[in-house]
């Protein structure tokens, strides 16, 4: 299958860093083609290689099985090339959107810890404190394609009959930046992601609307993938939680490791983006 030559740069040294020398089976990871692993844009392509490389190697030593870190420049990209099968493995949700969901994509685990819910937050010191005060006034959402930073808050305000004027930011980093910056007056966001970007930005927001619970984003693997290959990249992934060695990896990545997940643990996924007609 061809790769797609748009994929982001610092791509090239984290498949340079995971070709190391671990052998399996009496074959050298160095002579084994990698397997792409995608991410979603929740922040710019540099933090999340910043993230996800140290995981990538851990699990390419633990397993056996070498990974790439690729994803596109925005998450339109990202998405068009899951759909084109380009990933052999990825994080996201956005799979179980129709257009992508019959190419059969498999879940095989999840992010650790809470489950995630939809937030919609405002300044500290905003007036708003309902959605139907937002009715005209500008909001923020990552994508049209996420899922609690656009699905959700889109059919709670649709169910408030509040229409907004969106403002799309091209990942939650994004989002959150323009209601720092107050651009906006509010922003609609993964409630995990709120949390770490207020510790890292030393700032405050206030929710004034938070979702039902939905499980984390998931690791999928591509259906050509085989089965013995996505048992061993499962077993690396849900031995992080134990793992000694993995500890700093999680802590770098401000991870609580990973979980078994099932495909059908995400219907409710499936049936908000339903709701809204993806």
């Amino acid at each position: 299958m061809t790769r797609s030559a748009r994929a982001i740069p610092w791509a090239l040294p984290c498949g340079s860093l995971l070709l190391l020398a671990v052998s399996t089976g009496g074959v050298a990871l160095a002579q084994q083609a990698p397997l792409l692993f995608g991410v979603l844009n929740q922040q710019s392509p540099a933090l999340t290689a910043e993230r996800w490389n140290p995981i990538l190697h851990y699990v390419t030593s633990k397993s056996g099985v070498p990974l790439r870190f690729r994803m596109g420049a925005t998450v339109n990209e990202t998405n068009a090339m899951m759909g084109r099968g380009e990933f052999d493995l990825i994080f996201t949700n956005h799979n179980f959107q129709t257009e992508y969901d019959a190419i059969g994509y498999r879940v095989i685990a999840r992010w650790g810890g809470d489950a995630i819910r939809s937030v919609v937050a405002v300044a500290p010191d905003s007036p708003i404190t309902r959605l139907e005060q937002l009715a005209g006034k500008k909001v923020t959402f990552p994508s049209r394609d996420a899922f609690v930073g656009y699905a959700v808050p889109v059919v709670a305000l649709k169910k408030a009959g509040v229409q907004v004027e969106e403002v799309l930011a091209g990942n939650q980093e994004g989002a959150m930046a323009q209601l720092k910056a107050r651009r906006v007056e509010a922003a609609a966001v993964n409630s995990r992601f709120l949390a770490q970007y207020s510790e890292r930005e030393g700032v405050r927001f206030r929710a004034i609307f938070t979702s039902e619970p939905f499980p984390e984003l998931a690791v999928i693997a591509h259906p050509r993938v085989a089965a013995p290959v996505v048992d061993k990249v499962r077993e690396a992934l849900l031995a992080m939680k134990t793992d000694p060695l993995a500890g700093p990896v999680l802590e770098q990545a401000n991870s609580p490791g990973f979980e078994p997940a099932t495909d059908r643990d995400y219907d409710g996924v499936r049936r908000v983006y339903r709701l809204i007609g993806q």
